[in-house]
């Protein structure tokens, strides 16, 4: 980090209060690691990836999507 920036914080701030306010249920803060990760690849700090490939496509337009059981 440059002068103890560190970029993106606020990102990890809310997933971890997310996950104290739903009792570490982390199926209920999904968008939180989502916004994270957007934000640290459009900052160049993280290697740009589909986010199929991170397992979060479910989350694509910013809203859950119901997944179909087989």
């Amino acid at each position: 980090t440059v002068c103890g920036f560190k970029p993106c914080v606020g990102f990890k701030e809310k997933f971890m209060k997310c996950l104290c306010d739903n009792k570490f249920e982390n199926a209920l803060c999904r968008n939180e690691p989502k916004d994270y990760l957007e934000c640290r690849m459009d900052r160049q700090l993280t290697e740009q990836e589909p986010l199929e490939k991170l397992r979060l496509e479910d989350l694509i337009d910013g809203k859950p999507k119901a997944k179909t059981k087989f």
